[in-house]
């Protein structure tokens, strides 16, 4: 969670702010700081009672491995992309944050049955959200950002899903 939240203001300071520098937010766009901080503060929020939430369910106790796996790998590929072009990613660290991994979780206990379909759901989406991210390093590519933005969206969601299943 602690990642979450420093990857949410620094989103934040960027949407806000227009750079991720801290001394733009503090020097020069101050009035945008309870902005960024009540973004950082809902993030937070929204861990610590999803994540006690997790913790009491018994559905989760067979695939929390997973799922915290799953969620550590989806937001180390956030928290990269977002330090290395954070003006074209910025809006969508922020979706993510704000329910997409949320709803993931949610839906990973549905079905905990170990199956192949749930195998290449979880790797198929992990390979896919890293090809999305990669699209934003190609000059090419960069005007399709609200179809990526989809993909990063459902791919997260699925990895997630895929996630939700028994050793």
């Amino acid at each position: 969670m602690i990642v979450k939240t420093f990857l949410m203001v620094m989103v934040a300071t960027q949407v806000f702010c227009g750079s991720v520098d801290p001394r733009v937010l503090f020097l020069q766009c101050f009035d945008n700081v309870p902005y960024v901080a009540a973004s950082a503060a809902a993030v937070a929020l929204m861990g610590a009672v999803f994540g006690h939430y997790i913790v009491r369910m018994k559905t989760f106790n067979k695939i929390f491995a997973n799922m915290m796996k799953v969620d550590f790998l989806v937001t180390a590929m956030y928290f990269g992309v977002a330090f290395t072009v954070p003006s074209l990613v910025a809006s969508k660290v922020m979706i993510w944050l704000f329910g997409t991994w949320v709803l993931g979780m949610l839906l990973a206990p549905f079905n905990s049955d170990r199956t192949v379909l749930k195998k290449i759901t979880e790797y198929g989406s992990l390979v896919a959200l890293g090809a999305l991210f990669s699209v934003h390093f190609i000059p090419q590519f960069q005007e399709f950002g609200s179809a990526s933005t989809i993909g990063m969206i459902i791919s997260s969601i699925m990895s997630m899903f895929g996630a939700g299943r028994q050793k």
